[in-house]
Parts: structure tokens; C-alpha cells; sequence
């Protein structure tokens, strides 16, 4: 059993004596950090040198059938070997849907493992992956034991079998980061290990490298180890190491075995050999619980700054200092200098494609070069580092602020270092029954698979049967993130938008990420149906755990696209959910937008088939019902949120007008099926709203309200003038809450702006009241209040004012043809003679201007 030392007080011993067990006769340790480009170079030097018998790298036993493949000269990297696991036996979860695990082991030109084996192939020692199976390590990090059960989401959860986080987040590697100056863990790993000569000695680097893992495994926690399965994957490990050298002993081979694994698990392996430790027994596996593949990966998932957590930032530039080493004949630093100038070189070519701002010339370039030579060597690197070629970058290129110009340099910087580069799989791969579903459905709807160039369909989903079978299909491709189709036009439904339209257009194309994702979204089923099913099933059980944290309007979206889908049959489970998601949600906004995508779902039964939801016209009703609710404290809203909930009103009004049918059409007198929305309902928030005192009801929301009245009738012309009064004309009005209240009013009825001239009439008697001060505090709200109107609508007001200055039409009031300069000199005129006049105490304060 693997056990973690508790000599921690002594870490000067254990690291000399697991450097003294890192070379054995028959067994050598190399310690690795996933991805570097160091490790891969040391790896390659040291296999050359001493020709192992057998190469064992930590993956996967099952990864071994993709031996052959990594070696084909027609694999180009990077690549990834995707596994994933269905808890089909429920040993995780209690819960009817199966919990589904994928994880991801990628590989490119410079990863350390592809190296050692294609290296050991090439020197002709047996290469193996040895590590648990992915489904092993799940078991083991979800605490599996005898009478333990435990519960995760049934949600897929996706890793790396790559990630180390133990020794990236531990807290010696942040400290030696704290005292060398180094901003994070990636600087201080490039500091350390990948800033090296190229020529130095590979046993110092072994040894170096050791003791910094080894210093890191000193301060992780047991507990913790035991947990994560990390002790049960190094158990496996060294069973495998030990089986593998008595192979080597029984069939005589000459050299020893090369044991490659990511430093962490090096530092343990050692100790372990000696106690014979056995491979950890567990339950066996059903068929089709657990799966592998092979398949193209890119260079932009591969970068750790994407999210990639066990990757090194910046891919694409640590693969050009890659290729500059490996083409260097006399390991010189040499040609890897030169591949730091050819970057900043392309840093400024991409500068000027772009038309970027921070426009970088040839004298630009030239000093940038010479900036990150000499931080590196200020900082002791024998060939510059991304930090010393992002600092020289920023230090010479970027010429004005750091925003925007200087952000937009580096983004562009970024995007060059990480690289675009996507990779391809040898042809025969083996891949997972949904790829071959999907050739054929691609086969029975003549769709391309074959070819790289896209392709426009027309779909009739009102007249044609088969277009709306294509049409879910290419929603199910979507939904399960598998880049093969773009809707381009036609009705959406999700948004509500087009409706009138009766052919949806898409865009079709086949591409290496097509199939990549069609391997990734395995581990939800073997059909395309049977994967969009799930991982709708998968959405419904989020939304059910946590009705509280999802809004309305999301929730109806999926309802939505399970019908785009077809897969109505879940129809049922999710209008529950929705339900709890609608007695939740506190936000007007949010209902009113669900209750208005409900009804078009509703009214648009035909190509979504929306009348196999029987319970959705009850739905609708509960949805109506919590937006009155929440419509009668509408006039307490926050003032950060007032305008989303004053364009919140506007769809329910609307509503209103709607004569909902029933939800099937054969039986529209059938009033059970139609949803109710109940008018007096809805009137009543609204009444509520205008029954509040002014100072505790938001002015703009009372506003909106009286215009939703009296539009509706329910609010007489004399009870809305007293109400518009009552507000404009307060012991203390507040210039903003008068515009407000005009706001609301003319935002759901302008009309009244020409219809009502009271209205007009009082807002002029207390502009009249105000200063210039005071009408200049109060501006931008009341333009505000009129940016709604359209330019007729808007002079018709115009010519309602000008009828209260005794003129007979708006244009004898404008002056179109005065110049802006004698405009304002006229300003400051007035501005002069009223201080005057106030100076001789011939006006107040308070006499207003003429």
C-alpha cells in the first residue's frame, strides 16, 4: 500500500535519498511536466544514449492500442486520446440518470510522452502506458468503498488526465515563485527548467528536476492524495514497473526500464518498488460503461490561459522553440534565438494586417529584439522566455496608453503565441458508434462528409416532413456543441424572432473538429438522438437541483429547443421543472420574457409539434399569474434595474391583446385548453402600483402604469390628468421624478402626449417655475422622456407646446438658420445682464429667466 513519508522535517535526506534511487540497474526514474518542451528534449538525448528495454509512460493501460497510431507518419499533432465512463452500475449516484465522467490526454509535437515513445519505438524498446484506467481513477477519487456510496451530479464532468495539481498549487512551488520574483507558476517552471542551454547535462536536469517535485510532494497532504485516487494510480504504477522488469529478467533484454511520469508521481515511485505493491482490485466494468478513442485536438484548447489546466500557456510558441532545437545540428541556443526574433518579426507583420493602432516599424522590431535578449540575460536565461518576450513586446511596441491600444497588441500577441493550429488522425482510426450513426443520417439526408466546403440547405418545416427531420437533427448537432451546422436564417424560435418566415437556411460543413466532437459527445450515447437526449436529461437535472439559480426566460429557451429537437418526449419532466423554476424567480424581466417565448411556443404548434405538450397552456397561466405578482411591487424596484423592468411591461401589454387558441386547433372552443390570462388580474398590479404614495413608488414605473390604464380603459382622462398633476406639482417636485413620471407615461401611451394636452400644459407650468440651473440638471432625463417618440410624433408634440407660447405652428418657434457661435455668445450675454440685475437687487434668486 503506498503510503506518504512523515519525515517532513527532514527534506534534505529524502531528497538524497530518492536521488540515489532515480538511476537503478534496471530501473530509471524521469521526471516530467506535462507539455514541456525540456523534458521532451532530455527524454529524447537520454533514450538515444542508453537504449532502454521497455519505455512505460503514465496513461491509461487501454491508451496502449493507440501505440501505432501515435507512431503513424500520418498522425499530425496535436492529438488527443479521449476516454470517458457511464456509471451504468449507479456505484456513484443514487440517481436514475447514469453520472458520466470524460477526460481528455492531449499531445503535441513537444509533449514529453509522445517523445519517449516514439523514441523508444524508433531504439526498439517495448513501450506501455501504465496507469489505471480512467474509470479506476473516478472510482477511486469519488471514495468507492464497501458501504460508501457517494452522490456526484449526474452531470458529465470533464478532466484531464493530465493535470498535476499538486505540483502547481502547492505551497512550496508558491513560495521559491514568492522569492525569485516570479509571477506565477508558469514563469517560475520556464525560469528554472526551460531556460537552460541546450546542452546541459540530462542527469542534472533529471536531478534538478527531482528535487523540486520532490520538495513539492514534502508540503501536499495525505488525506488529500488519498482522495484524488493518487495513491491508488502510483500503487498501479509500480505493480506495472515491477511486472515489466521481471519480463525484461525472463526474456533476457538488455537495458533498463524507463519509467516516464509526471514529477509528482516520480518522487513516490522508488520507495514503492520494493514493497511489491499490488494493482488495486476493483468491480468489474460492464460492457460500453467505458470507452477510448483517438482524435484531433488544436492548439487553442491545448493553451493553458484557454483553460487547459494541465498545459503550458502559449503552445504555439514553445512549438517553435521545439523546432528550432531539434533542427540545431550542434545544440546551440543558437537557432532558438533566432526563432524569438522571427516572433517579434510576425508581431509586427500581424500589427499592420490588423491596423492596429500601436503600429509596429522595423526600428520597433529591432529594438524589441534587443529588449528580450537583454531581459533574459538580466535574468540568467539562456534563451529568452515568454514572460522575457511578452515584457520586451510591451516595453518597445506599445507607444500610447495601455488601453485600448496596448490591450489590443498583446491580444493579438497572445493569439500569435497560442496558435491556431489544428490536428488530424491517421486514417483507419478506430472511432464510437455515434460517428457512424451520423454518417448515416448524413447518407439518408444527402448531407457532406466527405468534403470541407460548406453547403446551404433550405428547409420547409410546414410543408415537407423530411426538412423538419433535418431540422432537429442539426438543433440535436448543436446542442450537443458539434461544429457542423449554422443556422443562418428562418424562424427562431428560441429568440422570437422571424416567425412569419417558413424556411429555415443553414450552413453545413464537415470538418476534423466535426468528428472530434461527435467522439467527445460519446459519453452521452450512441446515437445522435440517444446523445441529445441525455444531455437534455443532463440540463433538466441542473435546473431541477437549483430552480433558484436559473431564469425564467433560460429555462423556457430549453423548453423551446427540446421541441426544435424533437424530443418531446422529456416534455413532460421539464414543464415541472419549469414550474419551480417560475415560482422562484424573482425578476419581472426574466417572466415576462419566458411568458412571452411560452406563448409564441403556444401559437407556434405546427413545425414544433408544441400540442404534445399538454400541460403547457397551464404553464402559461402559472407563468402570467407570477408576473402580476410581481408587478404590484414593480414600483419598489431598484433604480439600477428600472429600465429592464419598464421594457418588461411592454410584452405583458402586449399579451393582452393576443387572442390565445387553443392548444389544439380542432378544439378551439375548448376553453380548458387555451391558457388564461385574466385582464383583471393584470389590472389590478397595476392599480396596486398607482395606489402606493408617490415617495415610495418608483416615478417612472407609476408612469408606465397610468399609460397601461388608461390605454386599456381602465383609467378615465380626469382621473390621468389628476394623477400626472398630483405627481408634477407635489410640495416638493423633484425635476427627475417629473420627467420620470412623463417617461413611464409616454414609454406605454404616447398618445397622450397630443391627445391630453393637460398633460403638456402642466409639465410647461413647472418648466416655467424652474431656473436655468435647475432645467439643465434636468435635461438629459426629460429628453429622456421623449427619445421613444418618432420624428412625426415628435413635432406633433412640438406644435401642442408652441400652441402654449401663443405661436400658431412649431416653426415659428425654431431658428434653424442662426450660426452655433452666436448661439452661445447670445447664452453668455444673458448669462452677464442676469448677474448684473441680481448684483443691483433688481431680481432674486428665484425670478426665472425670460
Amino acid at each position: 500500500m503506498n503510503d506518504v513519508r512523515d519525515d517532513r522535517a527532514a527534506p534534505e535526506q529524502f531528497v538524497r535519498d530518492l536521488l540515489q534511487q532515480l538511476r537503478q540497474s534496471d530501473v530509471v526514474y524521469f521526471p516530467i511536466r506535462h507539455h514541456s518542451p525540456a523534458c521532451a528534449r532530455h527524454i529524447d538525448r537520454w533514450i538515444r544514449q542508453h537504449q532502454p528495454a521497455s519505455v512505460l509512460i503514465e496513461g491509461p493501460e487501454s491508451f496502449n492500442a493507440f501505440i501505432n497510431a501515435l507512431a503513424h507518419p500520418e498522425c499530425q499533432f496535436p492529438v488527443a486520446m479521449y476516454t470517458n465512463y457511464v456509471d451504468m452500475q449507479h456505484r456513484l449516484s443514487p440517481s436514475r440518470e447514469q453520472a458520466r465522467f470524460a477526460a481528455y490526454y492531449p499531445l503535441c509535437d513537444y509533449s514529453p510522452e509522445l517523445i519517449a515513445l516514439r523514441t523508444g519505438l524508433e531504439t526498439g524498446a517495448r513501450v506501455r502506458f501504465t496507469d489505471l484506467e480512467f474509470a479506476e481513477k473516478i472510482l477511486h477519487s469519488q471514495g468507492l468503498r464497501p458501504g460508501r456510496p457517494t452522490a456526484p451530479t449526474p452531470a458529465a464532468r470533464v478532466d484531464s488526465l493530465t493535470e498535476d495539481p499538486h505540483l502547481a498549487y502547492s505551497t512550496y512551488t508558491a513560495e521559491l515563485a514568492r522569492r525569485l520574483g516570479c509571477r506565477d507558476f508558469n514563469e517560475l517552471w520556464d525560469h528554472l527548467f526551460e531556460s537552460g542551454p541546450i546542452d546541459e547535462s540530462t542527469d542534472r536536469f533529471i536531478d534538478r528536476l527531482a528535487t523540486f517535485c520532490a520538495m513539492s510532494r514534502l508540503t501536499a497532504s495525505p488525506h488529500q492524495l488519498q482522495a484524488d485516487g493518487t495513491l491508488a494510480r502510483e500503487d498501479c504504477m509500480a505493480a506495472a514497473i515491477d511486472d515489466e522488469r521481471q519480463l525484461n529478467q525472463r526474456d533476457k533484454r538488455s537495458g533498463p526500464v524507463l519509467v516516464v511520469t509526471g514529477g509528482f508521481h516520480t518522487v513516490a515511485l522508488p520507495s514503492l518498488l520494493g514493497r511489491k505493491c499490488a494493482r488495486p482490485a476493483l468491480p468489474e466494468l460492464r460492457p460500453g460503461e467505458t470507452g477510448s478513442w483517438l482524435i484531433p485536438y488544436s492548439f487553442d484548447r491545448l493553451d493553458a490561459l484557454a483553460g487547459y489546466s494541465s498545459g503550458m500557456p502559449s503552445p504555439a510558441f514553445y512549438d517553435r522553440l521545439w523546432r528550432a532545437a531539434s533542427t540545431s545540428p550542434d545544440e546551440t541556443d543558437a537557432h532558438r534565438f533566432q526563432a524569438i526574433c522571427d516572433l517579434v518579426l510576425d508581431v509586427g507583420r500581424l500589427a499592420r494586417q490588423r491596423n492596429l493602432p500601436s503600429n509596429v516599424s522595423t526600428p520597433d522590431a529591432i529594438a524589441a529584439v534587443q529588449m528580450v535578449e537583454h531581459l533574459a540575460r538580466l535574468r540568467g536565461h539562456a534563451c529568452p522566455q515568454r514572460e522575457d518576450v511578452l515584457d520586451g513586446l510591451r516595453g518597445c511596441l506599445i507607444k500610447g496608453a495601455m488601453e485600448p491600444e496596448g490591450d489590443m497588441l498583446m491580444s493579438a500577441v497572445e493569439q500569435l503565441l497560442a496558435g491556431d493550429r489544428v490536428g488530424q488522425v491517421p486514417p483507419g482510426t478506430n472511432v464510437p458508434p455515434i460517428v457512424d450513426d451520423f454518417r448515416k443520417l448524413a447518407q439518408r439526408y444527402k448531407l457532406p462528409t466527405e468534403t470541407i466546403h460548406t453547403r446551404e440547405l433550405q428547409l420547409d418545416l410546414y410543408r415537407k416532413h423530411q426538412s423538419r427531420e433535418i431540422s432537429r437533427l442539426l438543433h440535436q448537432l448543436n446542442s450537443l456543441g458539434i461544429t457542423f451546422a449554422q443556422f443562418v436564417a428562418g424562424p427562431d424560435f428560441q429568440r422570437g424572432v422571424d416567425l412569419e418566415r417558413m424556411i429555415e437556411i443553414w450552413q453545413v460543413r464537415w470538418t476534423p473538429s466535426t468528428e472530434a466532437g461527435l467522439i467527445e459527445a460519446a459519453v452521452y450515447g450512441s446515437s445522435i438522438a440517444e446523445a441529445a437526449d441525455h444531455r437534455l436529461r443532463e440540463q433538466i437535472m441542473e435546473l431541477s437541483a437549483h430552480p433558484g439559480e436559473h431564469s425564467t426566460s433560460d429555462a423556457v429557451e430549453l423548453l423551446i429547443s427540446s421541441c426544435c429537437m424533437g424530443l418531446h418526449s422529456l416534455g413532460s419532466q421539464l414543464l415541472t421543472v419549469l414550474r419551480q423554476v417560475i415560482s422562484a424567480d424573482p425578476q419581472l424581466p426574466s417572466l415576462a420574457g419566458g411568458l412571452t417565448q411560452l406563448v409564441l411556443l403556444h401559437e407556434s404548434r405546427e413545425p414544433l409539434e408544441a400540442s404534445r405538450l399538454s400541460g403547457l397552456p397551464s404553464l402559461i397561466t402559472a407563468c402570467f399569474q407570477r408576473a402580476c405578482q410581481l408587478t404590484r411591487d414593480a414600483g419598489r424596484c431598484p433604480d439600477n434595474v428600472v429600465d429592464e423592468w419598464l421594457a418588461a411591461l411592454a410584452p405583458l401589454r402586449e399579451l393582452m391583446t393576443i387572442p390565445l387558441t387553443a392548444a389544439d386547433a380542432t378544439s378551439s372552443l375548448d376553453n380548458s385548453q387555451k391558457p388564461s390570462l385574466d385582464p383583471d388580474l393584470w389590472h389590478q398590479a397595476l392599480q396596486h402600483i398607482l395606489s402606493q404614495p408617490p415617495d415610495k413608488t418608483h416615478s417612472i414605473m407609476a408612469g408606465a402604469a397610468a399609460g397601461i390604464l388608461f390605454s386599456a380603459g381602465q383609467l378615465s382622462q380626469q382621473d390621468l390628468i389628476k394623477l400626472v398633476q398630483g405627481h408634477l406639482e407635489g410640495t416638493h417636485p423633484s425635476g427627475a421624478d417629473a420627467c420620470g413620471m412623463l417617461r413611464g407615461l409616454l414609454t406605454m401611451s404616447r398618445d397622450v402626449a397630443w391627445n391630453v394636452p393637460e398633460i403638456l400644459s402642466a409639465m410647461n407650468d413647472l418648466l416655467s417655475r424652474w431656473d436655468e440651473t435647475a432645467f439643465l440638471q434636468v435635461l438629459p432625463d426629460l429628453r429622456l422622456a421623449f427619445a421613444d417618440l418618432t420624428p412625426q410624433e415628435t413635432y406633433r408634440v412640438a406644435e401642442s407646446v408652441a400652441s402654449l407660447h401663443v405661436a400658431a405652428h412649431a416653426d415659428e418657434l425654431m431658428r434653424i438658420n442662426v450660426p452655433e457661435n452666436e448661439v452661445q455668445t447670445g447664452i453668455e450675454l444673458s448669462h452677464r445682464v442676469r448677474e448684473s440685475l441680481m448684483r443691483d437687487k433688481l431680481i432674486g434668486k428665484d425670478t426665472p429667466s425670460q
